[in-house]
């Protein structure tokens, strides 16, 4: 459930900050008691005694490809990933905070968010905040920010801000905004993340360089960068809770994904993984640093495929390479058992999980060589591609199980996502892990309006039952009915090969920090909690 007040849960945001702040605040990483903040009913922490191992100078050390993806702090045109974790959150702050439970959030720099129907929210502001130019955090200045972020052409914001239609400034610290299409479910969650990072309304009007010299609200400011080097964050002494702030600067360092994190992390060049793949954080293990494995709905892996063209217009091509996949085989193979096969896009411990679905394609090697007889596809062939690093082994795996079904796979790397999104011009087929979040999982992938959704799906039925997701109060009935529809809907259509859950991985050094917790960013993976984290002494 979304931590929001709403109509149904208006208490409830105040009752589930405390419980959580309470959990961070009873134990660090190392489980000794340690003291943290709690929240009070209006949303905004009273300080309490800090640990007394706190670095007051302490910096934190984030690995980041500075090369690959240099830091761009424009919240209209970020440069990806524009999630809690990078850089641009550290400087603008977000409305509301993530937890590490995707969706469920707490008041960030607006105090409350109420629900009130699926076309309208209305959002309360925290008082006394301001920009780091001296501007006032306030309502209007709030909806100009929104508006700035909604009207960019931006493919890294997500598209359901564009339902965003007329935002009322109620009072100084009050707005409401009202959609031209029923996602205020999906904004609401929206609101820890990219597109509701308010920017200076002073600073757009002066035409600053927000990509270079921004100015936001947030609890860091940027120091300096080094291209290709080094990006370092200092503490805004500004920032309305500054005392709970515990790390003095933030240092991203150049790092790129893989060895070079195992390396960074081994020699304490940073402290922390970002966003670790499975196959690097196993290579930590016996190390000195800590390694947290954790089946998770957000890591999905599966094969996508274009539906529009041969084989794959064919629903019986389909469901036959989905019964010819040995989930539990592919899990042990690639996972150690530690994933999930899939049934429907939610673990079967989620209230979401819908057990109907759990042996839908149970594999059925004989079921699946009639049904492609059926589609006069007996001796199927077709090129797939896999990501380099992630699902090679994954691509060996069912290469080998869909050859005892009569098809034959040629698996090749991708070295190019614009090779496969949006039109599969290299091949038909990707065996990859997604990573995506709520109903993001179906929404980038398999509706229209996204690069995700390759050769462009077009399932009016499908449309239909996600944008219900998109509109109902998290934690809702309307909610569980809507995804009730979504997952039976793919299913039907085989709409893609669904694979397994896989495994996400939380990589830190507990001889540096302390109360380490992590928040999921916008794909649902974890990232470092900066609110919390310290360097010890």
């Amino acid at each position: 459930m979304t931590v929001v007040n709403g109509p149904r849960t208006r208490r409830t945001v105040a009752l589930i900050s405390v419980l959580l702040l309470m959990v961070a605040a009873c134990s660090d990483d190392n489980g000794s008691q340690t003291a943290g903040t709690t929240a009070t009913s209006a949303g905004a922490p009273t300080a309490t005694t800090q640990p007394n191992d706190v670095d007051p100078n302490g910096v934190l050390r984030l690995p980041w490809d500075l090369q690959a993806t240099p830091p761009g702090f424009d919240t209209a045109n970020p440069t990806p990933p524009a999630t809690p974790g990078a850089p641009q959150a550290m400087v603008y702050g977000t409305l509301m905070r993530p937890t590490d439970a995707y969706g469920v959030n707490e008041p960030g720099l607006a105090k409350s968010v109420d629900f009130v129907d699926s076309s309208t929210i209305h959002i309360e502001l925290q008082d006394g905040v301001t920009f780091t130019d001296g501007t006032p955090f306030d309502a209007q200045a709030v909806k100009t920010g929104i508006e700035y972020n909604r009207d960019s052409n931006s493919t890294v914001l997500y598209a359901e801000r564009k339902a965003i239609d007329q935002i009322t400034v109620d009072n100084p610290l009050a707005l409401t905004l009202h959609l031209s299409k029923p996602f205020a479910g999906e904004l609401i969650t929206r609101m820890a993340h990219g597109e509701f990072m308010i920017p200076s309304p002073k600073a757009l009007a002066d035409g600053v360089d927000l990509k270079t010299h921004p100015v936001g609200a947030g609890p860091f400011m940027l120091d300096s960068f080094q291209p290709g080097e080094k990006l370092t964050l200092v503490k805004n002494p500004n920032y309305f809770r500054a005392n709970d702030i515990k790390v003095a600067r933030v240092e991203f360092i150049q790092t790129t994904s893989g060895e070079a994190q195992i390396t960074g992390l081994r020699s304490g060049a940073v402290d922390v993984g970002e966003q670790v793949l499975y196959p690097t954080a196993t290579q930590l293990q016996g190390s000195n640093i800590q390694v947290d494995f954790e089946t998770s709905e957000n890591e999905v892996l599966w094969v996508q495929i274009c539906k529009s063209r041969p084989p794959f217009d064919d629903v019986r091509v389909r469901q036959a390479l989905n019964y010819g996949m040995d989930r539990d085989a592919l899990n042990q193979a690639v996972y150690q058992g530690r994933g999930e096969p899939m049934g429907g896009f939610w673990l079967k411990n989620q209230p979401l999980h819908d057990p109907s679905l759990d042996s839908y394609y149970a594999y059925n090697p004989d079921r699946a060589r009639q049904l492609l007889a059926d589609a006069g596809q007996p001796n199927l062939k077709f090129d797939m591609y896999f990501t380099p690093g992630s699902s090679d082994r994954a691509a060996e795996v069912l290469q080998a199980q869909w050859a005892k079904i009569g098809v034959t796979v040629n698996i090749k790397p991708l070295t190019s996502a614009a090779d496969f999104f949006p039109d599969a011009k290299g091949a038909p087929a990707d065996f990859f892990v997604l990573a995506a979040a709520g109903i993001q999982r179906v929404a980038r992938n398999l509706v229209p309006g996204s690069v995700g959704n390759v050769c462009t799906w077009n399932d009016p039925e499908l449309n239909q039952a996600v944008d219900a997701v998109r509109g109902a109060e998290r934690g809702s009935p309307a909610e569980a009915q809507a995804w009730k529809q979504v997952q039976e809907r793919t299913y039907e259509t085989a709409a893609n090969i669904f694979g397994i859950f896989g495994v996400r991985a939380k990589v830190w050094n507990p001889d540096r920090l302390g109360n380490v917790s992590f928040m999921a960013n916008s794909g649902g993976r974890p990232t470092i909690n900066f609110y919390d984290v310290y360097v010890k002494k």
